[in-house]
Formats: C-alpha cells, sequence, structure tokens
C-alpha cells in the first residue's frame, strides 16, 4: 500500500521547524498556501508566488485550514476475489494513448482495480509520528439513525451486504459507480462490496457533495479516512450518521470547465472520506461547460475536491485505476484541486500529474488548460495569469488561484 498527497493550506497560522523561525516566516509570508506531500511541504505566497521549499511540518493538520489534494492517489485495500496477477512492466517507452481505445475492452475498470505490487510508500503524515493504517470498520457500532423507509430507498440487504439503494436518475442527485461490479453502484472499487459491519461511500452527480461520514472520523490521514456515506450494520441495515441532511448538496458553485476540444474530458473526483480512488466522473462534452464540485468549508475536516483530468476522448469509462502503460485514472495528465478554507477563500489549482511525467508520457503531446476569472476579484500568481500550455505551467509545480467570496472562475480546456 502506498500512499502520497498533496495539501493546500491557506492563511496558515501554524509553528514550522528550521529553516524557517516562526516569526521571520509570519513576517515574510503572512498568507500562504501550502502544497505538502510526505513530511515536506513547499510554499506559495497567496496567489502563487514560490516561497523557501522542503520545510518539515512539525504542526498537526487540523491546525491548519487544510484542502487536500492527492498527488496519487493509494491503491484501495481490498481483498479481489481472486488473485491478481501483477501487471506486467512495459518493454517499450510509453506513448501516449488514446483514452477511447484503453477503457472498456482491452482494460475494463475490474483489470484496473486490481492491486498492483508496488514498493511500498510511507503514508503522509503532519508529524514525525506515523498515523494508524486506516480502518474501514469501527470498533463499535456507531451513533447513527437507520435510514428510513419514508425516503423511497429499497434497503434491502443480500447475505452479507448491504444492497446500494439507488437507481440512476434518482432526486437525491447519487450517482451509481459501476453498478454491474461488487460494489453494486457504491463509491467503492469494483471489487469491492459493502459488506456488514462497515461504512460504504457513494458518489453525487457533478456540482454535488456527499454530505454523509462516520461523525467520530477525527483525522484526515488515520483510523476513519475511509469511512464515509452510509454505515452497513451487523444486520445488513443501512444507518444514516447525519438524518438532518440529504445526501447530496450543491456544493460552492463558484467553478466549472469549459472544454473547447473535439472530444469529450472527463474529471475524475477521488473519493474521500473513502478510498481515495478516483471514481466519481465529472464528463464535460465538446464546447460544453459543466460544474465542478467545489467543497465548502464545512466538509470533512475541511478538505478539498481532487480531480485526476484524462486525456481529451475520455468518459466516465476511464475514472478508473490506471497503471504506468495506460495513461487514465490516476496516470492521467492533470490534477485539478479545489476547496473552500476557513477564510471564505476558494483555492483553485492546476498542474501536471507527476505519475503521467515519470512514466514517460509527454506534456507537450495533451491539451492546454488555462484559468480564466468569470466575476470578481480572482487573485493570480504574479504575471497575471495560471495556464499549463505546450507541456508546462505557469510555475513549475503548477499555480493556485485564489476566489475571494463572490468570485467565480473556470477551466478551459484548449
Amino acid at each position: 500500500m502506498r500512499k502520497s498527497a498533496f495539501t493546500i493550506l491557506g492563511l496558515l497560522g501554524a509553528a514550522f521547524s528550521a529553516p524557517i523561525p516562526q516569526d521571520e516566516f509570519n513576517q515574510a509570508v503572512p498568507q500562504v498556501v501550502v502544497v505538502y506531500e510526505t513530511q515536506f511541504v513547499t510554499v506559495y505566497v497567496d496567489g502563487g508566488s514560490p516561497a523557501p521549499t522542503n520545510v518539515p511540518v512539525v504542526v498537526p493538520v487540523q491546525e491548519a485550514v487544510t484542502v487536500t489534494v492527492p498527488a496519487a492517489a493509494p491503491a484501495p485495500e481490498v481483498t479481489p476475489v481472486a488473485e491478481a496477477a501483477p501487471v506486467a512492466a512495459s518493454s517499450s517507452e510509453p506513448q501516449n494513448v488514446n483514452p477511447a481505445t484503453v477503457a472498456r475492452d482491452a482494460f475494463s475498470p475490474e483489470q484496473a482495480q486490481a492491486p498492483v505490487e508496488a514498493v511500498s510508500q510511507p503514508a503522509p503524515s503532519p508529524t514525525s509520528e506515523s498515523s494508524p493504517a486506516p480502518s474501514s470498520a469501527p470498533v463499535s457500532e456507531p451513533a447513527v439513525e437507520q435510514v428510513s423507509q419514508s425516503s423511497g430507498l429499497s434497503l434491502a440487504s443480500t447475505g452479507n451486504t448491504c444492497s446500494f439503494p439507488w437507481q440512476s436518475g434518482n432526486s437525491h442527485n447519487v450517482h451509481p459507480i459501476t453498478p454491474q461490479g461488487m460494489n453494486a453502484g457504491w463509491a467503492m472499487s469494483p471489487n469491492q462490496a459493502c459488506t456488514r459491519g462497515s461504512w460504504c461511500p457513494y458518489a453525487c452527480a457533478p456540482g454535488y457533495y456527499s454530505a454523509q461520514w462516520d461523525p467520530s472520523a477525527n483525522d484526515p490521514i488515520g483510523p476513519g479516512s475511509m469511512n464515509g456515506g452510509l454505515y452497513c450494520d451487523a444486520n445488513g441495515v443501512l444507518q444514516l450518521p447525519f438524518p438532518d441532511r440529504p445526501f447530496c448538496v450543491k456544493s460552492v458553485d463558484n467553478v466549472t470547465m469549459r472544454n473547447t476540444l473535439g472530444g469529450s474530458v472527463s474529471a475524475c473526483q477521488t473519493i474521500y472520506p473513502g478510498n481515495e480512488a478516483m471514481l466519481i466522473p465529472t464528463v464535460a462534452n465538446p464546447g460544453s461547460t459543466i460544474g465542478l464540485n467545489v467543497v465548502p468549508n464545512t466538509y470533512w475536516l475541511g478538505t478539498s475536491s481532487q480531480f485526476y483530468v484524462n486525456l481529451e476522448g475520455s468518459d466516465e469509462g476511464q475514472c478508473i485505476w490506471g497503471d504506468a502503460d495506460k495513461p487514465v485514472g490516476n496516470w492521467a495528465p492533470y490534477n485539478f484541486g479545489a476547496g473552500q478554507a476557513k477564510d471564505g477563500n476558494t483555492y483553485i489549482s492546476v498542474f501536471f500529474n507527476h505519475l503521467y511525467i515519470e512514466s514517460g508520457f509527454q506534456t507537450a503531446a495533451t491539451y492546454n488548460v488555462k484559468i480564466n476569472c468569470l466575476t470578481g476579484n480572482c487573485i493570480f500568481p504574479e504575471g497575471g495569469e495560471c495556464k499549463c500550455e505546450g507541456g508546462s505551467c505557469t510555475m513549475p509545480a503548477g499555480c493556485t488561484v485564489t476566489l475571494p467570496p463572490g468570485a467565480k472562475a473556470e477551466y478551459v480546456l484548449y
């Protein structure tokens, strides 16, 4: 199991260890955006200007305004139905792949979700102490309320599992994920069932976010970080953790994705809290604009929305776990991150996916992305723009744009 993540922190008021003393850091960078991977951070002044890098983090994540943007989502910790053969390494240099030829026939979601042999990486931690591995099942039954039949849902259980209670096009704005798989529609890996005694996340339609998760989960990288959605209790009955909330809630609604390309493009959101697989689709058809799910600062522990944005010609079928030979899903060319901080500002970012680059795929061969301000006073990096064009971005590690309250922006694919 490997896990690495970026975390964007806005208006950070926390302490850092040497080489930057706290007082000097606050004077030099009073308002910052911090990109975190493993135990180190890359610091940007609000708006995108670079500051000193590789600063060890010594403050708990929850003491800062946290927006989590995974660089590479972890392989889901599930037991496959049969022993999966390791994915063979490429014998030749990878080439850019037409995503339309990758997904359903030659590379199915089930194959994409099979565990892959890899060198173990430590989970990212904001302290020097390691956090316990996430658990999908609590020690005891949580204090939640049974999902009522009055919700209009089918609540039948089958054997050791809880059935997915929604159909496509439902009034709750819940979006089924690979309903033909073992997950049966839950926002889980296709070879993972919603079993008794576990939490089962669900996906929402574009522009909506799931408002249900384990109320006792209070560590974004510790126990409970996979406990999103509804709880399937020991009797196979679905339990609702927050009865006063709808299943899906409208997002901040201040960021869209506009596709000027000749083919569709899918932005695949990660499931968090959940197994962090990039399974939730937002598909922009040619010539269309679609809203992205920007979660508010009241979302689970202040975490954000993260997207792996596929090649031109992709659709929902490419929101899967890819590999080094197939640039889809977590090997897609782009990462988008978006979330609202406690100060009310929304931070949105774009950068090339490091897995795409490290696998030998050419950033110059894919489409371009820029962030446009639609309304309000958007704060751009120095130079007044944020884009990735011709294989390079405005800043080497990508760029961030700040949207104060009332501002709106769009990602333009061109």
